[in-house]
């Protein structure tokens, strides 16, 4: 295996160029197949991933494709809700690698479904919550792991404009605060903005695509380790995503364009500020920014690596999003974790 390249599929042509982009512009892989239902929307993957038309064999069924192409991985990047079968399909298949869009679902049955799949099957599984794969996020991990910070105390993170919906783009937000926090959620407590104090307990965004669905909330999260997490998401504010990692001796800001830390030389003292910590943020263009992660893929399915974003987190952001919906139609009560199945 190591002397020949992986086969690479995508299901979902949209979203999906970005994947293919990734793919055609590693070493470890070959794409050499890309699936949607929509004959357009394959007509125009060429030029959105930067591809010569007709490089690839198209399918418009994606069991067919697992049928005819040899494929070691795959990316499904499908509707939100429309994640478990593919998934679950190829891991039933015998595909190795699973890299799935983000959320991981919008319910738990079908998050614990997936999870069921590939655990029994032995199937390596990320799912794109990109920040996993930035250099600034990266190395700000592996700072606190390395114990820069004197430990782990308090997240801050911030989400704005228009687009500060909790599950569309605040599941990046939420699945980072875990990134970091790296424990299992314990607890959970919401107010979402004005607006959408009435909003229920089930998410009526319909894929995302209008902000008005999908509420911005301020959450409070609780993780077994003790780490607390406050997340301040809304719209009517500047566009920006940003999170503040802070411990006993120092503290790391980092967004999408880089990031500072600030250390001291002894508990709860004065910081100063780090030059040293300088990493790149997110690249212009989306493909770029997931080369590391199906790289990354690669090394799961050949060496055993551990994934960077694996399933099983992408299932507790998921649980920490319901128990916001929750917690706001309780009362904004606080709501444990994890949430009762059936």
């Amino acid at each position: 295996m190591a002397d020949k390249k992986l086969q690479a599929g995508v299901i979902g042509a949209r979203l999906g160029a970005a994947h293919a982009y990734a793919y055609a512009n590693s070493s470890e892989y070959e794409l050499v197949a890309v699936c949607d239902l929509s004959p357009k929307a394959l007509d125009e993957i060429w030029e959105k991933a930067k591809l010569p038309e007709g490089s690839v064999h198209t399918y418009t069924d994606y069991k067919e494709m697992f049928e005819k192409e040899n494929l070691d991985v795959v990316s499904v990047t499908v509707p939100d809700h429309l994640h478990a079968d593919p998934v679950c399909d190829a891991a039933d298949a015998g595909i190795k690698g699973i890299f799935s869009e983000k959320p991981l679902t919008i319910n738990l049955e079908d998050a614990d479904r997936i999870i069921e799949a590939v655990n029994r099957n032995g199937t390596k599984m990320s799912v794109d919550h990109t920040r996993s794969f930035v250099p600034v996020y990266r190395e700000a991990r592996e700072s606190v792991r390395n114990g820069d910070l004197g430990g782990l105390t308090r997240i801050v993170a911030h989400m704005g404009g228009h687009r500060s919906m909790l599950f569309r783009n605040g599941t990046h937000i939420v699945d980072l605060i875990g990134y970091f926090a790296e424990s299992k959620p314990k607890w959970v407590l919401a107010v979402h903005e004005q607006g959408f104090e009435d909003y229920g307990i089930v998410y009526k965004g319909e894929g995302g695509k209008d902000p008005a669905l999908d509420p911005g909330s301020t959450l409070i999260i609780e993780y077994e380790n003790g780490v607390r997490a406050i997340l301040n998401s809304a719209k009517m504010t500047p566009a920006f995503i940003e999170i503040d990692v802070i411990g006993p001796k120092g503290r790391i800001r980092a967004d999408d364009t880089g990031g500072n830390r600030w250390l001291s030389d002894k508990v709860e003292g004065a910081v100063t500020h780090d030059p040293a910590f300088d990493h790149p943020g997110y690249p212009e263009f989306f493909g770029d920014a997931l080369i590391p992660a199906v790289q990354e893929m690669a090394q799961m399915v050949l060496n055993d690596a551990v994934s960077s974003s694996p399933p099983e987190r992408g299932r507790d952001t998921l649980e920490i999003m319901l128990a916001a919906l929750l917690s706001q139609d309780g009362g904004n009560i606080k709501v444990n974790l994890p949430l009762p199945r059936g």
